[in-house]
């Protein structure tokens, strides 16, 4: 990709993290877009400064979760676009990991006041709920991704993931 998809945009790197349970089912969370549309996305946030992107990934997961100990596992895909959100253009890049936990009571306790703020739930999800929701997943192919990688497991090398 080049560095050119909006000028004026804030270079943010985030991480992404596709959290599935012993029952296969995946973790997502619901955001508004800054039109009021609900969509729902894998846990993960900015890298912060002097964080590596797996300490990210770990962090994050922490705090949106409540897992103690989480163990991140591959790389699986990268993912760039752009966003305006509260006044800014952000040209958001994000590093996408697979982790796995038997299972987990999510503990929310560990928000980020914006998070708080606005009202964030979660939900797992299993693979055919993914298939057939009409609400919108991000990104729009989660369900074909998730299916993948529970028929194949992780992909060999990172995909390039879509909007």
């Amino acid at each position: 990709m080049t560095d050119d998809l909006h000028p004026d945009a804030v270079p943010r790197p985030t991480v992404r993290v596709l959290l599935l349970d012993g029952a296969d089912r995946l973790l997502l969370f619901r955001g508004f877009s800054e039109t009021g549309d609900p969509f729902w996305f894998p846990a993960g946030g900015a890298v912060e400064p002097g964080e590596t992107p797996d300490e990210a990934a770990v962090r994050e997961l922490v705090e949106e979760t409540g897992w103690e100990r989480p163990v991140l596992g591959p790389h699986i895909g990268d993912r760039r676009h752009v966003v305006g959100w509260d006044g800014t253009v952000w040209d958001v890049r994000e590093r996408w990991y697979l982790a796995r936990v038997d299972t987990l009571e999510v503990d929310t306790s560990g928000y980020t006041a914006a998070e708080v703020a606005a009202d964030q739930q979660w939900r797992w999800w299993t693979p055919a709920g993914l298939g057939a929701s009409p609400d919108r997943l991000v990104p729009a192919d989660l369900a074909g991704l998730v299916a993948s990688i529970l028929r194949d497991g992780p992909p060999p090398v990172p995909l390039t993931l879509g909007i």
